[in-house]
């Protein structure tokens, strides 16, 4: 399983796209050297750039308008070219190449302190605190539990074709004050939106189409997200 991605602080734009392109010839190269049969490539949501207001879900075969496409970040252009230089690998048959593009997660280990909103919401719950959201509350996005992730990528990796992509997450979506309400409610917090909503402004939207990993792989979100989120919540009272 491959990740390519960056980690240990923060990276310059211009380096990013270079050091995963770097990173992914090293695995190839181990990959013959070892002789691996098989590779699993965690890409990301973040591979189609900002989702449209308009479209409900992303799915594996939308792409957007030349057009339309504003500058996209460097982990969005590092992962398209990524998967562009994997799928060499497919032409060739040397290596099944499998692409997983993750979008959010919830579960143990999830960071609680970093930029992630499920994860302060239950550091928050935690302490006893009032819960803070920044913004508005209205943009939409969905959390698979990590126990089901590992089960997704496992099973992309030996059941989906050579040079395949699938989505993984949840398709379930969840405004962010629907997620800090439902995080109170489980804990007794109250929650606190800092803005209020725009009228007509459009909804920024994360959300996944899964039905290409449910209907070929039998891929599915089994763990709801209350349960999901007591689950971590259990983890983390036990780690500390």
């Amino acid at each position: 399983i491959h990740a390519a991605t960056v980690s240990g602080g923060p990276v310059p734009e211009a380096e990013m796209t270079r050091t995963m392109l770097e990173g992914t010839e090293r695995v190839l190269a181990l990959t013959a050297q070892c002789g691996a049969q098989k590779l699993l490539f965690t890409s990301s949501g973040a591979f189609y750039g900002r989702q449209p207001a308009s479209l409900e879900r992303l799915s594996e075969a939308w792409t957007p308008d030349p057009a339309e496409i504003p500058p996209q970040p460097a982990y969005t252009m590092g992962k398209r070219a990524v998967e562009q230089l994997l799928q060499g690998e497919v032409v060739q048959q040397r290596l099944e190449t499998k692409i997983a593009r993750c979008f959010a997660f919830v579960g143990p280990h999830l960071p609680i302190d970093a930029h992630f909103a499920i994860g302060n919401f239950i550091r928050d719950a935690m302490r006893g605190t009032p819960i803070h959201i920044q913004g508005d509350g209205t943009p939409l996005r969905s959390y698979l539990y990590a126990a089901d992730l590992a089960i997704w990528l496992w099973t992309i990796l030996f059941k989906g074709p050579s040079g395949r992509a699938y989505n993984v997450g949840s398709p379930h979506a969840v405004s962010i004050r629907e997620l800090a309400e439902t995080v109170g409610r489980l804990y007794s917090t109250p929650v606190h939106v800092a803005q209020a909503p725009t009228p007509g402004a459009p909804i920024q939207r994360y959300i996944p189409d899964t039905r290409r990993a449910s209907t070929e792989l039998g891929l599915e979100a089994w763990i709801g997200l209350e349960e999901a989120i007591q689950r971590t919540v259990a983890w983390h009272r036990g780690a500390v």
